[in-house]
């Protein structure tokens, strides 16, 4: 059983409910298609339903779930044409991302890379695939802060989440790729080259495409 402390603000019990409801179906412990049972699952956190129907919403919003009125709510799949679809969208925007990040970025949102970098280079060490797929979704999101530019950031953050999803299952064959690949881009966004930026993510996204959308195969 998971257990969760309710104490502190009614803020910090729904963002813990949020993030572990999450990490269930993103580990897949909660897979595709099944089933959200909110007096079971509030049992398992041991909360109510309140805080756990709120993070069900939201979880909804950012395309992990699937609310059908008066049946219930359901795991969502991850699909071939979603991932598709998901790396267009990485394949336009990130570059752009990165290159603004090389200009923007602030030494506090570099030393948040660099932390970044090593807790993800640790991971790899540690074959700990957990930490590695979060320390690397988070990279991604450190980068779009640091890009400054505020719609960019609204347009992918909603997907930071789907992207977790997907690198909890690709990072197994891909750690030390997409490791040496961050490597190469905080060089570039510490040395402020935002042509390089640019390019290291472009082909960043365009090396994991295949490999990800062939285990939907």
């Amino acid at each position: 059983m998971v257990e969760i402390n309710q104490e502190g603000p009614d803020t910090s019990l729904r963002t813990r409910v949020l993030e572990e409801v999450k990490e269930l179906i993103i580990s897949g412990e909660l897979p595709a298609f099944a089933r959200l049972h909110e007096r079971n699952l509030s049992q398992e956190l041991g909360v109510s339903r309140v805080p756990l129907r709120e993070a069900i919403l939201t979880l909804e919003s950012q395309g992990l779930v699937e609310v059908r009125p008066r049946i219930g709510a359901f795991v969502k799949p991850l699909t071939k044409k979603y991932v598709e679809e998901l790396f267009d969208v990485r394949a336009a925007l990130e570059p752009l991302a990165a290159s603004l990040a090389a200009k923007n970025r602030a030494a506090s949102e570099l030393e948040q890379l660099e932390h970044l970098f090593h807790e993800e280079r640790s991971a790899l060490e540690a074959h700990d695939q957990k930490a590695g797929s979060l320390a690397n979704a988070e990279f991604h999101l450190v980068i779009l802060r640091a890009s400054g530019n505020d719609l960019l950031y609204s347009i992918i953050a909603p997907l930071h989440s789907q992207i977790q999803r997907l690198f909890r299952r690709t990072i197994v064959d891909m750690s030390e790729l997409l490791n040496h690949d961050h490597e190469e881009l905080l060089d570039a966004i510490r040395n402020q080259d935002a042509i390089l930026a640019a390019k290291i993510a472009a082909d960043h996204v365009k090396g994991t495409r295949v490999h990800s959308i062939s285990l939907f195969n």
